[in-house]
């Protein structure tokens, strides 16, 4: 294996800028995921269809991953990113209205048409700015993005319990807003509007002046292992995990005398999710750097699977608690680091088409996984998709043993 370059221990300021701009766009989403489980008699949508409208977005993005990937190569990012922000706040807004559930359906598909530019457009900035730093700059980008759904999880289950679903998510919508004047910022800060944007199609152009690392997985293993971490995280675990909390803790729950509802529970749960990433992100992001992607992708494999296996199969209030905030922990890893993996391949080749790709892999599991979750739940039992999750890690930790796991002899 060719020695890797040396990995910077700072991250590009534009990385900084363009996550907070991610964050901030997240508010309504990330919120929903939270909400719309307990929230769903109220607002007339059957319990049966909440899956389908939290992976609704997900879906629409299997056909608005390529369209971003040719929107970002014709018109450069700063213009489409833009866009995409004033619609998020058009899509959260009509989340708080309430106006049904084709209504509601229309602003999950809304919502997929700009993540799928929000997210295509932060991949382009950090491929661009990092080099052989991209693992710590995908964990600077975790980090603060999940501190914008963290302060959504907390701050808006709280205004939810106690303004009421309309008004707690009018006044989120109102928030996303403050993406706007980042954009300024970022402006600045860019080397150029095409940055992470170029196209290496011959060998002089492959020369890069920034180095990055050799490719330690194929780019067919890292689209498969995109979709079973967001099957199993994203999909399985976020989608459910309000529901699994309120079956095993009730609708309220008594701490030190005081009575907390399970929407500000459950937001409390996820926010754990996100904060925890402040410092877990950054360093597994480090250590995909140091220690290459293969190693630290397979054990956040194994853990999550085995992580998976026990909060399906215990079901105490305490236990589950913990073994949430662990598996959010895994889960998170192990995006973070088959995203690495990823743009490894990407940065020697057609860059936006390549990540365009992994990223509607990774919304296929995350698409299917909340329909699936609720179709076994209902049927069966919310246990039975976290077991068929857990097979299915163990599935990809043996893949990775197989000769089509390793990258293409260049």
């Amino acid at each position: 294996m060719a020695q890797q370059p040396r990995a910077p221990w700072k991250p590009h300021p534009a990385v900084y800028i363009s996550s907070a701009i991610l964050a901030i766009t997240l508010f309504g989403d990330s919120l929903l995921y939270s909400v719309l489980p307990l929230y769903a008699p109220e607002l007339g949508i059957p319990l049966g269809a909440v899956g389908v409208l939290l992976s609704a977005n997900r879906w629409i993005r299997l056909l608005t991953n390529p369209l971003a990937a040719r929107v970002y190569e014709r018109f450069g990012l700063l213009r489409p990113l833009g866009a995409a922000v004033a619609a998020s706040v058009l899509a959260t807004f009509t989340y708080a209205q309430a106006w049904g559930i084709a209504a509601f359906l229309l602003a999950r598909a809304l919502w997929g048409l700009c993540w799928s530019h929000l997210r295509l457009g932060n991949f382009m900035i950090l491929l661009g700015t990092s080099g052989s730093g991209l693992g710590l700059a995908l964990g600077a980008h975790h980090a603060i993005t999940r501190l914008g759904s963290a302060f959504t999880v907390v701050v808006g289950g709280a205004l939810i319990d106690n303004l009421g679903y309309r008004q707690g998510m009018t006044v989120m919508a109102a928030l996303t807003l403050l993406a706007l004047p980042l954009l300024l910022g970022l402006r600045h800060l860019l080397p150029h509007n095409r940055v992470g944007l170029e196209t290496k199609k011959s060998k002089t152009a492959a020369k890069d002046k920034t180095p990055y690392h050799e490719p330690e997985f194929s780019a067919a293993f890292c689209y498969v292992g995109g979709f079973v971490a967001s099957f199993t995280g994203a999909g399985i675990l976020v989608s459910t995990l309000s529901l699994i909390l309120q079956q095993r803790l009730g609708n309220a729950v008594n701490v030190g005398g005081l009575t907390l509802g399970i929407a500000t529970v459950s937001g409390l749960l996820f926010a754990v999710r996100w904060t925890s990433n402040l410092v877990v992100s950054p360093i597994v992001g480090r250590l995909t750097d140091l220690w290459g992607r293969r190693l630290v992708v397979l054990t956040l494999t194994a853990v999550s699977m085995a992580l998976l296996t026990v909060f399906a199969s215990w079901t105490a209030p305490l236990l589950t608690i913990v073994t949430a905030i662990l598996l959010f922990v895994a889960s998170q890893s192990l995006e973070l680091g088959l995203e690495a993996a990823a743009g490894d391949n990407a940065a020697k080749g057609d860059s936006a088409r390549a990540m365009s790709m992994f990223a509607s892999f990774y919304d296929l599991g995350a698409a299917s996984g909340p329909l699936l979750a609720y179709g076994l739940g209902t049927l069966f039992s919310f246990h039975v998709p976290y077991y068929l999750g857990a097979l299915m890690l163990a599935s990809l930790f043996g893949l990775a043993q197989l000769p089509a796991a390793r990258p293409a002899k260049r």
